[in-house]
């Protein structure tokens, strides 16, 4: 099929900002996928399926997410299958091959959805508003800056960097290269001055308008001096000017340093079943 793809972005685009609009929240902010679905009335399940990313069913109106992908992947996939929501397609199955780009820019409907997932988490006004308050300039600021940014915002790495440059322009071709050629374990080696195989949330004092999501097993590198309230993870090591921390077990905590706070959900690693469940405390064994 061929379709002007220019005009389909824009028009996917205008109604990701409607959805946001719809639901209340500005595009200043960053946003949860899982939440928003909540709030548009559609059930979110996640399930261990291998060989799927997402599920869309427009008869129950429900999303299915393959609980084994990576948090960046699941939350873009989220949004997609909002995407299908939004603009009516009927029931989509998104299958996991190594790379959709050439197959989505010739299918109109996962085009479309794309292209709404990408302005849904990352409108102008919210990645602008990221670097503004860092003090740090997109086209010349440290790999760091656009991985905690995208922490944020709730996306991979990759995804801001490429999303940057395609849809905000806000970098150059050769920023992008650049920018993509340093790969994740050498941006957590830099901040942490170790190596890292956990996926790694950072987290400053500008984070604010949404809690700090992770899994058990997730590393979380806070600002100097946090503390955390709760059980659901616990502080590993103070670093430089940093305090590195982990993720334990499912439940809801707190970080705090000075003047800065921000709540903690921990999901299980890989969880399966409802989404509205994921941060539920597992049951005590009380034994026989």
């Amino acid at each position: 099929m061929t379709f002007d793809r220019r005009r389909v972005a824009a028009q996917a685009a205008r109604r990701a900002l409607e959805v946001r609009k719809r639901i209340g929240v500005p595009l200043h902010n960053p946003i949860c996928p899982y939440e928003a679905a909540a709030r548009i009335g559609l059930d979110l399940w996640f399930v261990d399926l291998p060989s799927m990313e997402g599920i869309y069913y427009p008869n129950g109106r429900a999303i299915v997410l393959s609980s084994l992908r990576p948090a960046g992947r699941q939350a873009f996939t989220c949004a997609h299958e909002i995407g299908h929501d939004a603009h009516g397609d009927g029931q989509q199955f998104d299958e996991l091959v190594d790379d959709r780009t050439d197959v989505r820019r010739f299918d109109l409907p996962e085009f479309r959805a794309d292209a709404f997932a990408g302005e849904f988490l990352m409108p102008k006004s919210a990645v602008l508003r990221a670097f503004h308050e860092r003090n740090a300039d997109p086209c010349v600021c440290q790999p760091e800056a656009f991985y905690g940014i995208s922490c944020w915002l709730g996306v991979g790495y990759t995804a801001l960097v490429h999303h940057s440059i395609k849809v905000l322009r806000i970098i150059d071709a050769a920023r992008a290269g650049a920018l993509l050629r340093i790969r994740l374990p050498q941006i957590r080696f830099r901040m942490l001055g170790q190596d890292c195989e956990a996926p790694l949330v950072v987290v400053d004092e500008c984070w604010r308008d949404r809690s700090i999501d992770l899994q058990v097993g997730h590393r979380l590198l806070l600002p100097k001096g946090a503390a955390i309230e709760g059980s659901c993870a616990r502080v590993v090591e103070d670093l430089q000017g940093a305090v590195l921390a982990e993720a334990i077990s499912p439940g809801l905590g707190r970080a705090a340093a000075r003047a800065w706070s921000s709540f903690i959900r921990v999901s299980r690693r890989g969880y399966v079943g409802r989404a509205c469940y994921r941060f539920e405390e597992e049951a005590a064994d009380d034994g026989d």
